[in-house]
């Protein structure tokens, strides 16, 4: 038995000791993380948008008084 065997069994034992779905877990965080990126990009359009064109968004308010 060479110094590697050991070292390798004390490897996949600690491998299998970890808890399961820990990438579950970071595909889920990484999915939430670009969804509020994205609703920020989005509100971030909007907001450019509107201050871009400050007389069509007055008046657009001003059709329905």
């Amino acid at each position: 038995m060479t110094a590697v065997q050991p070292l390798r069994q004390l490897v996949t034992s600690a491998i299998a000791l970890l808890p399961e779905g820990g990438q579950r877990t970071a595909r889920r965080n990484a999915w939430a993380a670009m969804s509020e990126d994205n609703r920020r990009a989005r509100d971030r359009r909007e907001a450019a948008a509107a201050f871009a064109v400050p007389g069509a968004v007055a008046r657009r308010a001003n059709r329905h008084v």
